[in-house]
């Protein structure tokens, strides 16, 4: 796997958006209040926090994300008293000291009644014990508010905002069939949290569109390493971990950050029967000029977890197998030169006539194309959306046993400006069943038309196109000619 630097790392973390709504019941005396929200996300957009249900507006709100570790632990605790537990390498015998806590957490230094010391520095075992974690920390993120209750009473409170740090995609299954004409096409609503806030029980809608996003600045909680600055005792390179614990519970060195979840993987085979099975599917809607994905029941997504839900099965689904090459004037196709093999396409139109006629949200489509009872990988592509009415080319892996080599067999010019440009392309079909060729002229260039053909062109993905179908052996030369403006 691909390591990623810390700035792909916010990136991905960045990419996802959700928005939150929970209702809680409080019961809230009369006067001014902090209201606290504990266990929000950690990627919570504080501007975007709202607040319904309040017998008055809130005076003022704040977002916590001074979270419990270690190092924080350490810092809140300076100049306060704590207790250093040590631990006999012969006898095992523990023993405790009182002392202050001076220094930390960049190396501990603690004073106790024989004087100032550096904790990790004697080769033994040794561990700070708290009474209590400082105020202001909280092991979760919380958002608060200070708020005026003119009457004591019950209130249903919904708290609403936007987060960073989840996100989904959609991922297909297209699985050829037998006849080469059609195949059956499943779909997949992949949501992968890389937060670390679990969703437990959530109702679950999926917006599918580009949205416009303006950058925000996230204040993210942030988690402070202890790190010892002395030379190890015990051997030149490594030391003992200094456990340190509240409350006698042991507490660890804060580990790095957990990278972003993989890619999710292709949706098992048997992921699929079970879906055809229960055909709890998705249900699809419009919201606006987006599409709109309700989750058919709750689900619980934990922190870095991917989750899968079928939102489209569909059967029957006819293609196009069409092998393309794309002649490029920049080229100047010298006999000696490499020619690349042409490109596989499978060319759906998305329309209901064709089989399908269902809006695709963008994502990762694998093609599995059946070898007897085996389904074998045939190739992906990464998918844009695309809307009903629309045709679709999966291109998925290039030809074996098919050759189109282009050739500019005349170039006439007049001075520095080409005037007519003559291509031939040999087609050559060495396969056992017919297959259909595409060929296309690249107009990433000056102004041009075709002013020769032997058969009619059309446009596709913004390229003149031509199709040539040929039989089993067969060979074929194709001529055109494209004249290009001064």
């Amino acid at each position: 796997m691909q390591k990623l630097s810390p700035w792909e790392k916010q990136q991905a973390f960045e990419k996802g958006l959700v928005l939150v709504s929970e209702t809680r019941t409080v019961e809230l005396p009369a006067g001014r209040h902090t209201l606290r929200f504990d266990g929000v996300a950690e990627g919570l957009i504080s501007q975007s926090a709202a607040i319904e249900g309040l017998p008055s507006g809130a005076v003022e709100r704040n977002y916590d994300y001074a979270l419990l570790s270690p190092g924080t632990l350490v810092e809140r605790s300076l100049g306060k008293p704590v207790k250093v537990v040590r631990t006999n390498r012969e006898t095992g015998r523990q023993s405790s000291v009182d002392a202050t806590l001076v220094q930390g957490p960049s190396g501990l230094m603690v004073r106790t009644a024989e004087g100032v010391e550096v904790l990790g520095c004697s080769g033994g075992a040794e561990r700070l014990v708290f009474d209590r974690a400082p105020d202001g920390l909280s092991s979760k993120p919380a958002l608060s508010a200070l708020i005026d209750v003119p009457m004591a009473g019950r209130y249903a409170l919904t708290l609403t905002y936007l987060a960073i740090g989840v996100n989904w995609q959609a991922d297909y299954v297209a699985t050829l069939n037998p006849d080469g004409r059609t195949l059956d096409l499943l779909g997949w609503l992949t949501l992968m949290n890389s937060s670390g806030t679990s969703f437990a029980d959530a109702p679950t809608q999926l917006v599918a569109g580009k949205l416009s996003r303006v950058p925000v600045r996230i204040n993210r909680a942030r988690v402070v390493p202890v790190r010892r600055d002395c030379w190890p005792m015990d051997t030149t390179t490594h030391g003992q971990a200094i456990p340190m614990d509240v409350g006698g519970m042991p507490a660890m060195m804060a580990p790095p950050p957990p990278p972003p979840p993989p890619p999710p993987p292709a949706p098992a085979m048997e992921m699929r029967s079970a879906v055809a099975a229960k055909r709890t599917m998705a249900e699809q809607s419009d919201l606006g000029d987006y599409k709109l994905y309700t989750l058919p029941e709750p689900v619980t997504v934990a922190a870095r977890q991917t989750k899968q839900m079928a939102f489209l099965d569909q059967k029957d689904v006819r293609y196009q197998r069409l092998y393309v090459t794309t002649v490029s004037p920049w080229n100047s196709y010298d006999d000696d030169q490499p020619v690349r093999p042409p490109q596989v396409v499978l060319r759906l139109d998305n329309k209901a006539a064709e089989g399908l006629g269902k809006p695709l949200p963008s994502g990762a489509l694998s093609v599995m194309e059946t070898i007897g009872d085996v389904p074998a990988f045939a190739g992906e592509q990464a998918v844009r959306d695309v809307a009903v009415g629309e045709p679709v080319d999966l291109a998925i892996g290039w030809g074996m046993d098919v050759r189109m080599r282009p050739r500019l067999v005349e170039d006439k010019r007049a001075g520095k400006t080409t005037v007519r440009r003559t291509y031939e392309v040999d087609l050559a079909n060495n396969k056992s069943i017919p297959v259909t060729f595409e060929v296309r002229h690249d107009p990433n260039v000056e102004f041009f038309k075709v002013v020769s053909e032997p058969s009619k062109h059309d446009i596709r993905q913004g390229q003149v196109a031509w199709r040539v179908t040929l039989k089993p052996g067969e060979s074929r030369v194709f001529r055109y000619a494209v004249k290009h403006a001064g």
